[in-house]
Order: structure tokens, then C-alpha cells, then sequence
């Protein structure tokens, strides 16, 4: 059910399934992305679970501008789980929302139970070429986010559901990724963490995701096959069964 509140003076949209549960997991997307990003994580059977998959500020169908820094994203994140009294939580996040997630731990560790990080990383360098691109209004990066073993009409369902945020919000996504640098912290990270990544990455390859898994103490991996930057929605089976295993 979608629903909606006031941060910050901006309607927020979020989607929450399986409400008054006695555990939360929030879903945050990447970069130009939006809730829907989520979609079928949203259906997936998590006991004791309520689900929320937000649109980020300027996201979807959420009013404002975006951000141009993760850890504005983060204190926003702050705001959110505030504004809905939110105890016991889970934050889940890809790309981007990984960064998001992991800054948050360092930042705000007792307001979250675990966390799990998809396609993301403690460094997130983006290509030149696709901040160039997203500033001309075309999406590159979208070339690289699939695995080549991925249906065409899977891409294509894909990017017409989530993909279609303004080209300033996305390129301040990327500006915010750029930037972002927590290499030497996130040994600090206390959380138990599940670190989830496709097979065929290119944007966020597997020696990512394996940084996360030496460097965080009470942390776990699981690699996606033939699934690229976007597995959650490549292979949803087994990105539900892999955040399953990690809550029970």
C-alpha cells in the first residue's frame, strides 16, 4: 500500500506491506532510482517483517530536489524512521541506498538491528562518461547494470517502473557516489550485515562486495548467478531467499 509522510515539509511516498509487525525492514534504491525498485521484495514472505521501500526525496513520487551527498541521504533516513516511530529495523539498500545504509551504521548504529548491502561498496568511483552522459539526459549506466544472461524484456519492464527520475537528481546521485569514501571505517561497522552481489557485476564487480565481507566483523555474503548490478529484480528468487536466511 502506498502511503505517504511530511519531512521536512516534503510529501514522502513509501510503499509498506505486511504493516504492525514486530520487526521493520526499510528498502532504500540507487541512483535515479525509486521505490519500485523493490518490487519484488515487497511481495516476498518475511515473517514478523513490515516492509517499506521509500522514494527517496526528489525520487519518484516524492516531492523535493535530492541530494548531492550521502550523508544528507542518511540523516534523511534519520528523519524517516523518526517521523514513523520505527523500532527494530533492518535497512537494506542498493547502490547508492548501500552506501546509505553502511554510512548510516557508522553514524546511527542504535537505531538499527542489521543491515544488508546490495551492488554497493565502501568506495563508489563512477565512470566519467556516465556523468556526462546522465547530464545530456541519457543513461548509460543502464548498459552496464545487467547481467548479459538477462531477458531483453526484463530490462525493459525494469526501466520503464523505476528508471525515470530527473536527469539532475540522477546526476547529483552520482556526484553524492563519487564522493563517497568509507575505506578505512567501515571496520567499524557492528551490525550483523548481509553483503548480496550479482555474479556479472560490472558496476559494482564482486571485489566490492568482498571488501565489505573482510572489513565488517559480523558480516556474510551471498553471490547472486547470472545476475548483474540490478539482482534483486534479475533474479528475485534467490536475492529473497539469501535476505530470508539472513533475518530468521
Amino acid at each position: 500500500m502506498e502511503k505517504e509522510v511530511y519531512i521536512e515539509g516534503k510529501k514522502i511516498s513509501y510503499e509498506q506491506e505486511s504493516p504492525e509487525q514486530q520487526k521493520n525492514i526499510i528498502f532504500i534504491h540507487g541512483s535515479g532510482a525509486t521505490k519500485q525498485t523493490w518490487k519484488h521484495q515487497l511481495k516476498a514472505t518475511l515473517p514478523n517483517y513490515t516492509k517499506i521501500a521509500i522514494d527517496l526525496i526528489g525520487h519518484g513520487n516524492s516531492q523535493g530536489n535530492g541530494y548531492s551527498s550521502i550523508d544528507d541521504y542518511v540523516e534523511f533516513i534519520k528523519s524517516f524512521i523518526e517521523a514513523l516511530n520505527l523500532k527494530n529495523v533492518t535497512l537494506c539498500g542498493h547502490s547508492m541506498g548501500g552506501a546509505i545504509v553502511l554510512l548510516f551504521s557508522l553514524k546511527y548504529p542504535q537505531l538499527i538491528d542489521k543491515i544488508i548491502i546490495a551492488g554497493s561498496g565502501a568506495k563508489l568511483k563512477v565512470h566519467q562518461d556516465i556523468l556526462k552522459a546522465t547530464l545530456e539526459g541519457a543513461n548509460y549506466a543502464v548498459d552496464w547494470a545487467y547481467c548479459e544472461h538477462t531477458k531483453k524484456e526484463l530490462i525493459e519492464e525494469a526501466e520503464s517502473e523505476f528508471n525515470n527520475t530527473n536527469k539532475i537528481v540522477r546526476y547529483n546521485d552520482f556526484l553524492a557516489c563519487n564522493e563517497f569514501d568509507i575505506m578505512q571505517k567501515v571496520n567499524q561497522i557492528d551490525k550483523p550485515a548481509l553483503v548480496i552481489v550479482g555474479s556479472c557485476d560490472k558496476l559494482t564487480p564482486i571485489k566490492y562486495a568482498q571488501y565489505l565481507k573482510d572489513n565488517i566483523k559480523h558480516s556474510q555474503m551471498v553471490i547472486i548467478q547470472n545476475a548483474g548490478h540490478m539482482s534483486m529484480w534479475e533474479k528475485p528468487d534467490d536475492f529473497n531467499k539469501a535476505i530470508c536466511n539472513f533475518l530468521q
